[in-house]
């Protein structure tokens, strides 16, 4: 079996990622990896990156133009072959948007697994990101703090928010997509992860639930990856966002926000977001019909 996991950056994908990789594991099924094959990989693996192993890491750039594998910013070359690809990276990853060759190269991958998170913590996660020392080092940001990213950013986090999780969601169907979600692995991980391993169609027993569930928390995952992983919290934005940002976020993502679940004010609680059980395509199409998208990018 190969697996694709989908994610927008800082919506948990490290995280899905380990969970993937220990079920397999555990299951007795085989990892193997496309960038193994490549010469670069002697010299990338000792590069010092966001986390450990990431050089290992199948990435996969997805655009209308075609596919490329890459390794941070240190590699970028396209995809010879996706047959070839899809057989040697058991466990592949990508951040790309939805576009016209999406669904050719998810046919080439047998599960595919997409995580998302509040999109206010994940602006606030991002603009945190964007100064730790591997950014600045890979992908230096033109501003000068955490606050002025944020403030410059934060509309356009939002708005790729939902041209991201809006456009894979009406496309959910056609792509075979299961979605994961980072607030509900946090409060109610056994009920989320035995949702995800039935998908994965992988039997485990109770035990190695269990063992996996410790091996996968965010303490135990922080202590191995303290350069990429922070805090693991949920609804950061209750007090990490002004009321003017929440009601921005609520004019520029509210919508899908509501289709998925998501609490658009404080008052709302701590209630966990869940797919709708029938997707409202309609509706959908007309929140993505108000995107410029090629502006976000």
């Amino acid at each position: 079996m190969n697996i694709l996991q989908v994610s927008a950056p800082k919506s948990g994908s490290f995280w899905l990622n380990t969970i993937l990789k220990k079920s397999l594991e555990q299951a007795g099924e085989e990892i193997s990896y496309y960038i193994k094959t490549r010469p670069e990989y002697a010299t990338l693996k000792q590069e010092k990156l966001s986390f450990k192993n990431q050089a290992r890491t199948d990435m996969l750039d997805i655009d209308d133009n075609g596919v490329a594998f890459r390794v941070s910013s240190l590699l970028k070359e396209p995809v010879p072959n996706m047959q070839d690809y899809s057989q040697e990276a058991s466990l592949a990853w990508t951040h790309s948007t939805w576009c016209q060759k999406t669904a050719e190269v998810f046919a080439f991958f047998d599960r595919k697994a997409c995580i998302v998170r509040d999109p206010r913590d994940t602006a606030l996660s991002a603009a945190k990101f964007a100064f730790t020392p591997y950014m600045q080092k890979h992908y230096p940001s033109p501003y000068n703090s955490i606050e002025e990213f944020f403030s410059a950013e934060y509309e356009r986090l939002l708005e790729q928010w939902v041209w991201f999780y809006g456009n894979y969601l009406l496309h959910s169907g056609e792509l075979d997509l299961h979605f994961v979600f980072y607030e509900n692995l946090l409060k109610s991980f056994p009920k989320e992860y035995e949702s995800l391993l039935k998908y994965l169609n992988l039997d485990l027993s109770e035990e190695e639930k269990k063992n996996i569930a410790s091996e996968v928390s965010f303490s135990s995952m922080k202590e191995e990856n303290p350069r990429h992983l922070h805090k693991g919290k949920s609804r950061k934005w209750v007090d990490g966002l002004s009321i003017d940002q929440i009601e921005r976020a609520a004019i520029k993502a509210g919508p899908l926000m509501r289709i998925i679940g998501y609490p658009i004010s404080p008052g709302e609680g701590d209630k966990l977001p869940a797919m709708p059980l029938d997707i409202p395509k309609k509706e959908l199409e007309e929140i993505l019909s108000k995107i410029d998208w090629k502006g976000l990018y």
